[in-house]
């Protein structure tokens, strides 16, 4: 086991973010529920912190980034996003935080560049 210099933080999806995902033109959502989404919610590593209070500090800087990145998961078209404000993200997502990680693999840790997935994609 190995302790990783990182914090990390969980977004789970809440109802204003589905009622938003489920009334996107042409979005598909067969058999999809809320409760998916929230099962298997995004995680996003963080500069280490000793306090949560510092993690707050971090993501409240980033807001913006992080809350792009969680639309255009889903929506590539800006247009159609919702202001990207702090209370309009804190609706839509229970932020949980953790101070530590503990890596439970013996694999290095790899990285590649974020890209939005596209889900009308054929594929």
């Amino acid at each position: 086991m190995y302790e990783v210099n990182r914090s990390v933080l969980v977004l789970v999806p809440q109802a204003p973010f589905w009622n938003w995902l489920s009334h996107l033109p042409e979005m598909n959502l067969d058999g999809l529920e809320l409760e998916d989404l929230q099962a298997d919610a995004n995680a996003y590593l963080i500069d280490p912190v000793d306090e949560i209070d510092e993690a707050w500090d971090f993501i409240s800087a980033r807001i913006d980034t992080v809350f792009s990145a969680e639309l255009a998961d889903w929506c590539e078209d800006s247009s159609l996003w919702p202001d990207l404000h702090p209370d309009i993200f804190f609706e839509w997502f229970d932020v949980r935080l953790s101070s530590i990680i503990t890596d439970l693999s013996h694999a290095s840790l790899d990285r590649e560049a974020f890209e939005p997935i596209d889900l009308n994609d054929p594929e």
